[in-house]
């Protein structure tokens, strides 16, 4: 009974202190980007949630550059360049969190029967958001993914 307890404390300390929300991909994936680089993507799109619905239900704003998004939540995890067969958009199961770093296993929606195990680097402290996928499946090997994305402020778009 009290491991019991003491599960679902863990649980929900993990789910409480994961980012959620919208955050803005970052287009230059070569090198994680500093805190002036995101504020400066940033202040050129001017990204909001408005138009990170529209591309997330695939209509292109007007006037907008390319931009793409990624969609937290608690229990998903949904970028909107995703793509069919791809292993980046499912239900997400989240991990303990150990300082700015928040495990979890994803599980594909194009692939249920796969976990893909990964991480969220958000420190408080910087705008930069990072997650990596861990052996994901592809062609040749399992390979690492790392993505990185810049939070913006805008009501309700961060929890």
């Amino acid at each position: 009974m009290i491991l019991a307890v003491v599960g679902i404390s863990a649980a929900d300390n993990a789910a409480a202190s994961a980012p959620t929300g919208i955050f803005l991909w970052y287009p230059d994936q070569a090198e994680p980007p500093s805190s002036e680089d995101c504020e400066a993507l940033v202040s050129r799109v001017n990204p909001s949630r408005e138009k990170a619905e529209a591309w997330f239900w695939g209509r292109v704003p007007q006037g907008t550059e390319l931009e793409f998004y990624l969609f937290l939540s608690k229990d998903r995890m949904e970028p909107t360049f995703s793509a069919e067969g791809d292993y980046d958009t499912g239900e997400l199961r989240l991990g303990s969190t150990v300082g700015d770093e928040t495990a979890f296993d994803l599980i594909p929606d194009d692939h249920p029967t796969v976990a893909i195990r990964g991480s969220i680097i958000a420190p408080k402290s910087s705008p930069v958001l990072t997650v990596v996928l861990r052996d994901v499946p592809s062609v040749d090997a399992p390979a690492d993914r790392v993505t990185y994305y810049c939070r913006f402020a805008e009501v309700e778009t961060e929890a």
